[in-house]
């Protein structure tokens, strides 16, 4: 069938790809316009299945994302290279007949309906989509690869952090970090780039951060955190490795901790357990305000004309007014450098003032 065949037996109802079986539409746009590029560059679509119903009618198995991109075309709601299928009438017709004359191919199947639902079943479990590595791969194998896999296979502090390279989960765990210390955006185009480079300069460049993360963490749930703070403190990690099991002893006890479940912004507050036990700093054991310590500080507030106007209270950073539920109790000696949780180291900061606070005092 071509494709032109196949748009009119969708416009006319014979072939039916909205049924109960098929999931809702979830090929983005440029999904969409991938499909009708294929068509164009000749680039074979993976086949349709189709079941004969007991109308005559074809009601569609597999195919449906790429049947709806294909029809939005037709009917001039999906622009290729910005411009709509009317248009191309005029800029290129010969494009529209390589569309129209376009081969696909079609598979038909009728019987009984638990035959056509085991079908289904099959298309849609016995296929494994390839994994993001496993496309990289696919497309830009080469030197570079090569050598990204050898180290990840073979170098025992990426082997210790970066998990089993099953399906190149763990390479591209390591691609991410290399894109994010680059600058570069697009992890795809990057490797592109790659290809036919030797891996080594990159190699050189994660190395001493991934030796960082596996001499001092015992827990690489968290990698992408544990390798930030390996770029922001590397000049450190002779202090980080002699209290490595405090350090350790300390993150275990937060993510098990009622604090952990509430606190918006878990990597600062990991960052600061983590320099309060390298600084050598006794904390509070009590890290959040209480509820009632929150309403007494408010009405200390309320009690001060300076700070509050009417029933607005005024944040101690920004000095902008505020309802009471806009405002959240914060340390004025920060609690990583030894600030206690009491009212006498107590103040009031707006929501976008405290999460900008960190631990810059």
């Amino acid at each position: 069938m071509t494709v032109k065949e196949l748009y009119n037996e969708v416009r006319d109802g014979n072939i039916i790809s909205d049924i109960e079986l098929q999931r809702e539409i979830i090929y983005s746009d440029d999904k969409q316009r991938l499909v009708i590029d294929s068509i164009i560059k000749d680039y074979p679509l993976p086949a349709f299945y189709l079941w004969k119903n007991e109308d005559g009618k074809l009601e569609v198995l597999d195919g449906k994302q790429r049947i709806h991109a294909i029809t939005r075309f037709y009917e001039n709601d999906l622009q290729y290279q910005d411009l709509l299928w009317k248009e191309w009438n005029t800029k290129d017709p010969e494009l529209q007949k390589r569309i129209n004359d376009t081969q696909l191919c079609i598979i038909i199947s009728e019987g009984t309906e638990e035959k056509k639902r085991e079908i289904f079943n099959r298309i849609n479990t016995l296929g494994v989509p390839l994994s993001e590595y496993e496309v990289l791969n696919g497309l830009y194998a080469g030197e570079y690869l090569r050598g990204l896999s050898k180290y990840v296979e073979q170098d025992s502090s990426a082997k210790k952090i970066l998990g089993e390279p099953k399906r190149g989960k763990s390479k591209i765990k390591l691609l991410d970090f290399i894109c994010s210390l680059r600058g570069v955006k697009d992890k795809k185009e990057y490797v592109k780039q790659q290809k036919d480079e030797p891996f080594e300069k990159d190699q050189m460049l994660v190395t001493k951060y991934v030796r960082f993360v596996a001499s001092i963490f015992d827990d690489f749930a968290s990698l992408s955190m544990l390798l930030r703070f390996a770029v922001k403190y590397i000049k450190d990690i002779g202090i980080w490795k002699e209290h490595k099991d405090e350090i350790n002893r300390r993150i275990k006890k937060f993510k098990k901790s009622l604090e952990y479940k509430l606190i918006d912004n878990k990597e600062q507050e990991i960052e600061n357990i983590i320099q309060a036990v390298v600084q050598g700093i006794s904390v509070d054991p009590r890290r959040l305000f209480t509820q009632e310590q929150k309403e007494e500080l408010v009405q200390q507030y309320l009690a001060d004309p300076v700070r509050h106007e009417g029933n607005k209270i005024r944040c101690e950073d920004c000095n902008h007014f505020f309802f009471e539920d806009e405002l959240t109790v914060d340390h004025i000696k920060p609690w990583s450098k030894g600030g206690r949780t009491e009212l006498s180291n107590a103040q009031l900061l707006c929501r976008p003032c405290n999460s900008k606070q960190g631990n810059r005092k």
